[in-house]
């Protein structure tokens, strides 16, 4: 679920590899690799850069690639990458937890905690994607043109920006209340939007951001996501007395907490 950029701390130069480099499908952008007995999807950029970089992500390995090298040069690169990502995720299982993306149809209904949106989704002649909120409708207009893959692109991002519209004023005015009953802390700002990587953080500035997938949870589970990240305007780290505080504003944290744990991936756009 976590960004990890597995280059970050590869050696400078690939190293060549025993298998022939025609193993490695350059000519296509897509395809599958079995890592520990799962099925992990592999994308390949082509792209006008002078670097390479490849980086694990929740929808897989991601792979970009500069145009500007010679043809063999691309594929030992990839082949580089293969086993540089695939020795990662060996030693890390669970970056093999990563979240799907919702396929939307249209005239489906998205459920997030008390709330119900009817999902429209039209396609007009604009060269511009757009969505909005009306009422429980998320009205989606797509571009022309758009392939399948592309079309499920825009809508997830398109609805994700309109769910953090829509539940940014609700997020901060409970923030804010429960920081005015508990804590009596400055907050700076709050933002809103789809990580995958965590269910909130707070700077030492006073900066909260919460992620949209929280969204999905109950009332109570919430809170304590707003709790835990209030609690670290007074201490920046998860000490002993960092817990005392939480628990002494939500004694039961710990049944939050498991909620969270098993509805991880269940609650993702």
């Amino acid at each position: 679920m976590s960004l990890l950029t597995l280059f970050d701390d590869a050696p400078a130069a690939a190293k060549p590899v025993s298998r022939p480099v025609e193993s490695v499908p350059v000519k296509h952008e897509q395809f599958e690799i079995d890592v520990m007995g799962k099925n992990i999807p592999v994308r390949i950029c082509f792209e006008q850069r002078y670097n390479n970089r490849v980086s694990v992500t929740g929808n897989g390995i991601l792979m970009r690639i500069s145009k500007r090298m010679p043809i063999e040069e691309q594929r030992k690169q990839i082949e580089s990458f293969l086993k540089w990502a695939k020795t990662k995720l060996g030693e890390k299982p669970e970056l093999l937890d990563y979240l799907p993306q919702r396929k939307y149809v249209n005239g489906e209904v998205l459920v997030m905690g008390e709330h119900r949106f009817n999902i429209s989704i039209s396609h007009h002649q604009s060269d511009k994607s757009g969505a909005r909120i009306h009422d429980n409708h998320i009205l989606i207009s797509l571009a022309r043109g758009l392939k399948e893959e592309a079309a499920q692109n825009a809508c997830s991002y398109l609805i994700s920006k309109c769910l953090a519209k829509f539940f940014l004023p609700r997020v901060t005015a409970r923030i804010h209340e429960l920081n005015a009953k508990h804590f009596g802390k400055q907050v700076n700002s709050v933002k809103l939007k789809y990580n995958t990587s965590n269910w909130g953080s707070c700077s030492t500035q006073g900066n909260i951001n919460i992620s949209l997938r929280l969204m999905f949870a109950p009332q109570d589970v919430i809170d304590y996501v707003l709790i835990h990240e209030l609690a670290h305007l007074i201490h920046h780290n998860h000490s002993a007395r960092f817990w005392k505080c939480v628990s002494a504003v939500m004694p039961n944290y710990e049944e939050k907490e498991k909620h969270l744990t098993e509805n991880n991936f269940k609650y993702y756009l």
